[in-house]
């Protein structure tokens, strides 16, 4: 029986039906307001409750106007203002509130607890003048066996076929560019980023490099507060020559991107450029003056966004000035600005303009890195390819402490639940030399994201990238989806829980599962056991404790799960290979050694009467376990295995030889 959501508002109809996904019966109820048209940009909220109480709350809220973080309750009443996803646990199954952003409509919407206590909770609409009739929530029952990221990816469906312009992620390559590693200049330099530096981290041939806020306007950063209100007076650099910086990276096969924001600068465009400009200051939704007073004082001031009329010019005469220098792509930063300056129609369309104008740089496959777009008209405006996923987990001179990274990993891993069916997931840039940078490293090889350091050129370490790459190569060892908490801790807060935190992903070869201790325990030893049922395996898998120095311990993935130990800040990483059968013995392909992500390394594996067949992305020591010792012929990067007895884990080196 489904859950029924009630409204107390005669201008909300509340519209439920059964549709089936994937085979499955599921309950979608639709919320729709229809009234009269404003003067100006209106919030107005409307109370709504189900039939019966939810167990178990994740809501993912505004903490700052830029960016969601996770919060869990036991009561819709409770849920957090500015709220812009929930999973909850019901008796019956799973529960998702998916409040929308419809450019059709020029609205979008969020959660908030109601006043009234017992499970009321408020659906919260922030309308642009001309809007009359709007879709404002969407809510997908499915039953229990669901697994809670097939739950959002066909949630967010459902929001793609209800909300015009919103597209998935399947339907969004990721840039080539982005599978191989960069550098971006922000932690390591902040706005005082100078030319030398580029050039001197260039000598260390990362594929890609984004020369990140301070190339555009002459700011002081500890005048932050005037900064953030800096119009761009120039596309020109104030001490870059773009067109002679691209072609000295270019000797070293570098692909340039600068940053900007969507505004333009942070304050917008200066009315001097020729553009069509206006004076504004934020309006601000009630939920987050309320919820987060400081951080809307720090964007609090005057802006300089241009009119409406004026959104695709600026963007191709900008675009065509940075293809012109060589420029390969961008950052576009501060994507939240928008909505709260120009409304959420107004946000959507200078996004779109953006999109459009990206077609002075090439055709497709333009490098876009989205940033500080955490907020409904961006993500279901669609523009957006690759996005972060958390607020900043360092600052320019500022040094990361544990807690910090502790809070990253889970906010990037609980804002994907929401974010990754419809975007490619980045989970910011990392630090080489720091203390943090192999958890840090771990962190991207299981989320799956593109890899991109903030080093000064004299501190990078190029050790700490080599396990996430593919041997050789600048290629980063490729994970196939987003990596996403197990379903049974997702209603958890690893940082206070003191158990390990499973993050898991799928690979070509398998699955990557990595365990991080994000509890600060003191002397105490945390332990956590993954189950087979943690990875809804169908079928019977090996698993490989991985470990850099050695072959690692190994052994079939059994129902009594594997068991990892740590402290704070630890880690442990395992490979899951499906257990092929092979004459009278059994064989698991883990990939090759070296890497915190064997089983990507793997391009697929067949068989036929000559044997078992392993193709690989490049050379390297292959990890097995079996059930017994094979002949093996090796060719390249393929693996033939004949013939066995007796063995456990072992490796291989691939050359041209036959063993």
């Amino acid at each position: 029986m489904a859950v029924v959501l009630n409204a107390r508002s005669d201008a909300l109809q509340v519209e439920c039906s059964q549709v089936v996904i994937d085979g499955i019966e599921c309950t979608e109820t639709i919320v729709k307001w229809t009234g009269v048209a404003s003067h100006s940009i209106i919030e107005e909220s409307f109370e709504l409750y189900p039939d019966r109480a939810l167990d178990q709350l994740l809501c993912l809220h505004r903490h700052k106007p830029p960016w969601t973080a996770p919060a869990l309750r036991n009561k819709l009443s409770e849920i957090p203002p500015e709220t812009l996803f929930v999973l909850a646990r019901s008796s019956s199954g799973t529960l998702l509130l998916c409040p929308l952003a419809h450019r059709g409509s020029s609205s979008s919407c969020c959660l908030r607890g109601s006043a009234r206590g017992l499970d009321d909770f408020e659906l919260v609409s922030l309308r642009d003048s001309s809007c009359t009739a709007a879709l404002l929530l969407l809510a997908l029952e499915l039953p229990p066996h669901v697994m809670a990221s097939t739950a959002a990816s066909w949630a967010a469906e459902r929001v793609a076929a209800r909300v015009g312009g919103a597209r998935l992620r399947r339907e969004k390559r990721l840039p080539s560019l982005f599978t191989r590693w960069g550098w971006c200049s922000w932690d390591a330099h902040g706005v005082q980023v100078q030319r030398w530096q580029l050039e001197a981290m260039s000598k260390h041939h990362p594929a890609w490099m984004v020369l990140d806020d301070g190339w555009q306007e002459e700011v002081r950063p500890e005048e932050w507060r005037q900064w953030l209100h800096t119009p761009q007076s120039r596309f020109g650099a104030k001490d870059f020559d773009l067109k002679e910086l691209t072609s000295q990276l270019s000797k070293d096969s570098i692909k340039l991107l600068v940053w900007h924001t969507l505004l333009g600068y942070w304050g917008g465009v200066a009315p001097e450029r020729g553009f069509r400009t206006r004076n504004l200051r934020p309006w601000w939704p009630s939920g987050l003056r309320e919820g987060c007073p400081g951080e809307v004082d720090v964007w609090e001031g005057d802006f300089s966004p241009l009119e409406k009329e004026d959104f695709l010019r600026f963007y191709r005469e900008f675009y065509e000035t940075l293809a012109s220098a060589g420029v390969a792509g961008v950052k576009c930063d501060g994507q939240f600005l928008a909505e709260v300056l120009v409304g959420p129609s107004g946000a959507q369309e200078l996004a779109a303009a953006q999109e459009k104008a990206l077609a002075a740089f090439g055709p497709s496959d333009v490098p876009v890195i989205s940033c500080m777009s955490m907020t409904l008209p961006m993500v279901h405006g669609g523009s957006a390819v690759l996005a972060r996923v958390s607020d900043d987990h360092a600052y320019p001179g500022v040094p990361e402490d544990a807690a910090s990274v502790a809070r990253h990993i889970w906010h990037c891993s609980t804002n994907s639940i929401w974010l990754a069916p419809f975007v490619h997931c980045d989970w910011d840039m990392l630090k080489t030399s720091e203390w943090h940078g192999t958890i840090h490293a771990v962190a991207r090889a299981v989320a799956g994201c593109p890899v991109y350091t903030s080093d000064p050129a004299e501190h990078f370490n190029l050790e700490i990238l080599r396990p996430l790459l593919l041997p050789g190569s600048d290629q980063v060892c490729p994970c196939l989806h987003a990596g996403l908490p197990i379903d049974r801790q997702i209603f958890q807060d690893p940082t206070v829980n003191r158990r390990p935190w499973w993050l898991l992903n799928s690979t070509a070869g398998g699955f990557m599962a990595a365990a991080f201790g994000l509890c600060d325990t003191g002397a105490e030893e945390m332990t956590e056991t993954l189950y087979p049922l943690d990875c809804h395996l169908v079928k019977e898998h090996a698993c490989l404790q991985v470990s850099l120095e050695g072959l690692g311990h190994a052994a079939p993935f059994s129902d009594a799960g594997w068991d990892v130990r740590m402290h704070y800040m630890g880690f442990a990483v395992l490979a899951l290979a499906p257990i092929l059968d092979f004459g009278e013995h059994r064989v698991a392909i883990f990939g090759l050694s070296g890497l915190w992500n064997p089983t990507g390394s793997l391009l697929g594996r067949w068989t036929d009467p000559e044997g078992l067949h392993v193709q690989l992305h490049c050379a390297g020591q292959l990890l097995l376990w079996s059930s017994g010792t094979f002949q093996t012929t090796i060719d390249g990067c393929q693996v033939t295995l004949s013939g066995g007895l007796n063995a456990a884990a072992w490796t291989l080196s691939l050359g041209s030889a036959t063993i």
